[in-house]
């Protein structure tokens, strides 16, 4: 007899299978979706292997199939095992990254169908129109149409077109002289857009070079140890794209196929466009974002082998894309690609490094800024460094954009109180004279970032939350940012009565209205979350400023991240300083990242570009490295920094988070589980481990809810964590993207 070990969709948090016998009725395969009796009850699971000993001594019989055919491929089943055991998340969480939508929960997604009405043919018509009343004129209207239009068309189109009612078809079904089909249709996410064909550019000698090593992985030469994963290192502008391009026509070639990662769905719009004027029709998206309808559809067609191409956000990477050759994560840096939110709080690039492996596809890692760690990684051999360090421009290779540092505290001592500096309102002005395009950034949403009162400095607070509220002059409200509760605007303060309110600190809706102030016929547009409700809110407001509908755009990080507009020659940084004063170990990196890429939007056209930092702390390595575009620099004194206080990459982290609405039952677990991790480190003699905590996290509480964190640091932290036992409430973390 043969025996399946099977990951049961049961609630829980089981992190193993459970052993069913399989009876010679059922055909059962590694990947295959099964139902089990779990106790009283008969639940899902999926079959992760198939043994002829079972795990447990006693066992039940699988009952049902639900699919004839793997749903997940062995492979992709080792990969969530891995994300399992790394990430210390249930089991049915990690497979359930890799299920088509609706499985999980019991939802049956059924393809979308269509009626067409098709013509009979004229032998058939003939036999029975002796016997047969009369066409009417409604009717002879649908059928001329069908014979002009090949005798087959859509009803409702039909309908439509002729502003018929369906009893009309009716009659002519009873007649026989049409006949009606159900054909299954795709809800194709792709329908309505636009998009151009475009052909591959000439490779400069710089990318060439960076080239040849790519090609030879991608045509199966054979690296020592992970050679065909390579990181990307490429100024902004440096043609990264083309390479990912010419990397997936390559691989095509070769009869395989491939995922590209972006790192946010409102990326998705631009890359598709660069990859479906490419590989017109052969290009697959898949995101959250999508219809339910366009989820499932997409995945069976991607399941199908239907598309050499699938593009996305991190869920990309979970997609069933067949005969896959080519992984690309553009942007590698960016920390969208970690999932924060839910168990598994796995991080997409890591799988992906995980999936080439299994797959023995290449991978490519991009990024003008990479992370620290994939950095380290690549100098140390684990991946294969390839620099790109020259930028390209339709005017060849070009400086990148010379960037000025402005100490706001001087302009401050010299009476100048705008948020703009006099060299940033001169640059402005002056590109705006030349009909030249601005990007002003500054990563807060909102008219005010702190609200206090002069007279006994009361400051107005979230109840659910620990954080101190914005002021948003649109919907005249004070907003918490982490729970979005609103509350009205003070004037007279509520402890000490005294109409001494202060609003302080700039957001992008402050900057929206000092530019309007400043620059009254510019054309201004901000973007951020408050504006940007729907992704196509954003890809429209992005297509306007490409056709340069709009001077000056203002807005959050989402303007780091990938955007390539020719017409832009300034970037203004209005306050670089947002991150700096964080307790978290990445806010340099960050820092220096986000000041990177904003500036890398400058000069990207046949105009050389500029760049105007204000900041605070003119001096700060991030700041000043930054300024410089100067990677390496920063990279030694970061690196230095995180070897003295054992950070990673020259140690592991975890993240323990305790949540629970009563603050001293709050404190008592954390401290118990510290107290308990310790022990298992003192008994087992391991050294190099440390933990912080617990401690109140940086946001204390937060809708309502306590929370009190552990810091874990060291090196096989999942072989600690995977032994401790944890209750319900506690929320981990494996290489959290931070401290905070």
């Amino acid at each position: 007899m043969k025996y399946a070990e099977v990951a049961v969709n049961v609630a829980g948090g089981h992190r193993h299978t459970f052993s069913y016998s399989i009876p010679e009725t059922l055909r059962v395969e590694v990947g295959y979706g099964v139902r089990v009796p779990f106790g009283p009850r008969v639940l899902q699971g999926i079959v992760v292997e198939v043994t002829d000993k079972p795990s447990f001594p006693e066992t039940r019989d699988i009952e049902q199939l639900i699919s004839l055919s793997p749903i997940i491929s062995p492979k992709r089943i080792k990969l969530a095992l891995w994300i399992s055991d790394y990430y210390i998340s249930p089991l049915w969480s990690a497979i359930a990254l890799f299920l088509p939508p609706g499985f999980e929960r019991n939802t049956v997604i059924k393809p979308k169908s269509l009626r067409y009405l098709v013509l009979v043919p004229d032998d058939e018509r003939v036999k029975g129109a002796s016997n047969r009343k009369p066409v009417s004129a409604k009717q002879r209207a649908i059928l001329d149409l069908l014979s002009e239009s090949g005798g087959r068309l859509p009803v409702p189109q039909i309908l439509g077109q002729l502003h018929l009612e369906r009893g009309v078809i009716k009659v002519l079904l009873a007649k026989g002289l049409v006949i009606e089909e159900k054909v299954e249709v795709s809800r194709d996410p792709l329908a309505r857009r636009e998009l151009s064909l475009e052909l591959p550019f000439t490779f400069t000698d710089n990318q060439s070079l960076a080239w040849h090593p790519i090609e030879a992985a991608i045509n199966g030469h054979v690296f020592p140890g992970d050679g065909n994963l390579f990181l990307l290192h490429g100024v902004t502008g440096s043609g990264k794209t083309e390479i990912y391009l010419r990397a997936l026509a390559e691989t095509i070639k070769c009869g395989k196929k491939g995922i590209c990662l972006v790192p946010e769905i409102s990326l998705t719009t631009q890359t598709i466009s660069r990859f479906f004027a490419r590989f017109p029709g052969r290009v697959a998206v898949f995101h959250s974002k999508l219809s339910r309808g366009e989820q499932y559809d997409e995945w069976r067609r991607i399941k199908d082998g239907d598309f050499d191409i699938v593009i996305g956000p991190r869920s990309a990477i979970f997609s069933p894309q067949p005969d896959l050759g080519l992984i690309i994560v553009d942007e590698e840096h960016e920390w969208a690609y970690k999932q924060s939110d839910k168990t598994p709080r796995y991080h997409a690039r890591d799988a992906a490094v995980q999936l080439a492996r299994l797959t023995g596809s290449t991978l490519i890692m991009g990024s003008a800024t990479p992370d620290v760690e994939t950095y380290y990684k690549a100098v140390n051999g684990e991946y294969r460094l390839i620099e790109l360090k020259e930028r390209i421009t339709p005017l060849g290779s070009t400086p990148l954009p010379q960037v000025s540092i402005v100490n706001m505290r001087d302009e401050f001592k010299e009476g100048n109180r705008s948020i703009f500096s006099r060299l940033l309102k001169a640059q402005v002005k002056l590109a705006l004279e030349q009909r030249e395009q601005i990007i002003l950034f500054i990563n807060r949403r909102g008219q005010s970032t702190f609200v206090e009162c002069m007279n006994c400095g009361f400051v107005p607070s979230c109840k659910r939350c620990s954080g101190s509220l914005t002021y948003h002059s649109i919907e005249k409200r004070l907003i918490c940012h982490h729970c979005r509760r609103t509350y009205p605007v003070l004037r007279i303060c509520p402890n000490c009565k005294k109409e001494e309110i202060k609003y302080f600190g700039i957001g992008t809706e402050k900057v929206e209205a000092e530019c309007r102030e400043l620059f009254p016929h510019a054309r201004v547009l901000r973007i951020d979350s408050d504006t940007m409700a729907k992704a196509r809110d954003y890809e429209k407001a992005m297509n306007s400023f490409r056709k340069r509908e709009i001077d000056i755009l203002v807005g959050t990080q989402i303007l780091a991240k990938g955007l390539d507009f020719p017409g832009v020659s300034l970037v203004g940084i209005v306050n670089a300083d947002t991150a700096l004063n964080l307790p978290d170990f990445r806010s340099g990196e960050r820092t220096f990242q986000l000041l990177c890429q904003v500036e890398g939007r400058a000069g990207r056209g046949i105009t050389a570009g500029k760049a105007v930092i204000q900041t605070y702390n003119p001096g700060y390595y991030a700041v000043r490295y930054a300024a410089l575009h100067d990677y390496a620099g920063f990279y030694e004194s970061e690196l230095k920094y995180r070897r003295e206080y054992s950070y990673p990459p020259f140690t592991r982290m975890g993240r323990l988070v305790y949540v629970h609405s009563n603050e001293e039952k709050c404190r008592a677990e954390a401290g118990r589980l510290a107290v308990s991790i310790q022990l298992i480190i003192d008994q087992q003699g391991l050294e190099g481990f440390k933990l912080i905590g617990p401690a109140p996290a940086f946001i204390s509480r937060l809708r309502g809810k306590y929370q009190v964190q552990i810091i874990i640091l060291g090196g096989n932290i999942q072989g600690i964590l995977a032994k401790v036992d944890f209750p319900l409430g506690w929320i981990l973390d494996v290489d959290p993207i931070g401290m905070i």
